[in-house]
């Protein structure tokens, strides 16, 4: 019974990641497929550590991933799962600032990551803005700083593999943003599912590890 939650959870990525091109007449399968991921690394975290805040934190992920999954165009699906991410971004910020060594939270703005992160939001920001709706400004706003400093907290907590899954975190959901609101290009479905994946196996592998040394 070892790792089977992580060995399901990587048939379940190849099928959800394959399914465009082996099952593309049949999209449905995507609606078991794709929240199943989250689902997985829940059971990975009951076998591994059962710590109530990353059930919780996954828990979001779950609601983002379904919310953004619903068909159809209504705004409100992304708004709602964008909201969901929001809440598990923070969820995962305060995860690494609780795990980060005390010696790590010396004068922020000396620290170079933090200028690299707002560098980054702020143009990215810059780059979507004309391209945003009214109503979809704030919002989209909300999350960039988010995700910025989900990859700022994780950078100090020095973990190697927790900055990596941070880093493709950042990548999926700029892909995502770039194709909602800008330009979707063939194969952009990939790109943000595969990346999405890793980041969420790595953060939580980890994070369970970590505990485990407490």
């Amino acid at each position: 019974m070892k790792n089977i939650f992580l060995k399901l959870f990587w048939l379940d990525a190849v099928v959800e990641l394959l399914s465009p091109i082996l099952l593309a007449s049949h999209p449905e399968v995507r609606l078991v497929t794709k929240p199943l991921l989250m689902i997985l690394l829940m059971g990975h975290i009951a076998q591994v550590n059962p710590m109530p805040a990353l059930f919780f934190t996954a828990i979001f992920a779950l609601l983002g991933d379904v919310f953004l999954m619903l068909p159809g165009d209504s705004p409100l699906y992304f708004q709602l799962g964008l909201g969901s991410f929001l809440v598990m971004q923070l969820s995962y910020i305060r995860l690494f600032a609780k795990q980060a060594p005390e010696e790590a939270w010396v004068p922020v703005f000396a620290r170079k990551p933090l200028a690299g992160v707002l560098i980054y939001v702020f143009s990215f920001l810059a780059f979507l803005n004309p391209h945003l709706a009214g109503g979809m400004k704030i919002p989209v706003t909300l999350y960039a700083f988010a995700l910025g400093s989900m990859l700022y907290f994780a950078i100090h907590l020095r973990n190697q593999t927790i900055v990596l899954g941070a880093f493709f975190f950042v990548v999926s959901d700029s892909v995502l943003a770039f194709g909602k609101f800008y330009y979707s290009f063939p194969g952009i479905s990939t790109v943000v599912m595969s990346t999405y994946i890793v980041a969420q196996l790595l953060l939580i592998s980890a994070l369970c590890k970590l505990q485990l040394k407490k």
